[in-house]
């Protein structure tokens, strides 16, 4: 398996960064974060910043960074190997810059819960997950039209410059199929609730649901709303190339509740 996620992550010329000196790990350190936290596990392009703010509106949910992506606050976390599970990290770096950020937010306003959700944490969750004292996790996914147009439209995506469209639509329909498998398998094995986007959409506070958490004081009941279509910039071609590639999993569409092009 590492092979071949190797081989699909190549075109972006990653590889893994050894450890490297102090401009990528800061010097702060912490063994435990004690402050609960909740976790959303999910790839890019999945609406999760839609979910984050929501929750943060909703519920007592405060975030590391105005993203609710910690890998901002770290520069080693956000080199161009994030995506390979063998990067080296720096926990503790990590943990302390955390730390920090945590008792800096503190002092202007407590909440009861952190929100991380940096996209790359999908490769590393049980290592990540077990240097945290308290945390719940819920599992986010977007159906691969849309989620791979939502990349496109958001991220220079600079490892692909000078690669013909095609290629890069098709390879990243075969990401979404890689992690998804993750996404599948974090729900199977842990048995961390599941929520998808089309689902965040129809219904906003079952995300809350998913967390097991309870509207914050003064918050309003949101009435359902149906999910608007998504203006796709993807050509005919270009769709036909992720329903093509994504029909090579059936099961996988299933599991989520995909079953077709327009999903």
């Amino acid at each position: 398996m590492r092979v071949a996620v190797d081989r699909l992550l190549k075109p972006l010329g990653l590889q893994a960064r050894p450890e490297d000196p102090g401009p990528y790990w800061p010097r702060r350190r912490a063994e435990r974060i004690h402050h609960p936290f909740l976790f959303l596990l999910t790839p890019p392009g999945a609406g999760s910043t839609a979910v984050a703010r929501h929750l943060a509106d909703r519920a007592d949910v405060g975030g590391l960074h105005a993203s609710f992506e910690g890998q901002r606050l770290v520069r080693g976390l956000m080199d161009r190997d994030q995506w390979l599970d063998h990067k080296f990290v720096d926990y503790e770096a990590v943990l302390g810059a955390w730390s920090a950020r945590i008792a800096e937010a503190e002092r202007s306003r407590s909440h009861a819960f952190f929100l991380e959700k940096s996209p790359p944490n999908l490769v590393r969750y049980e290592a990540l997950f077990s240097h945290f004292a308290e945390y719940r996790v819920a599992v986010t996914n977007r159906a691969p039209l849309t989620c791979i147009d939502a990349q496109l439209k958001r991220y220079a995506l600079p490892g692909y410059r000078g690669v013909p469209r095609d290629r890069v639509v098709r390879d990243l329909a075969r990401m979404w199929i890689w992690r998804s498998g993750l996404l599948r398998a974090a729900v199977e094995r842990n048995g961390h609730p599941l929520l998808t986007y089309e689902g965040f959409r129809r219904d906003p506070d079952a995300i809350l649901t998913a967390f097991g958490l309870e509207r914050k004081s003064g918050a309003q009941a949101q009435e359902e709303r149906p999910e608007s279509a998504q203006v796709l910039m993807l050509s005919t071609v270009e769709r036909r190339i992720v329903a093509e590639t994504v029909a090579e999993v059936p099961e996988l569409m299933a599991f989520f509740g995909y079953t077709g092009e327009g999903d």
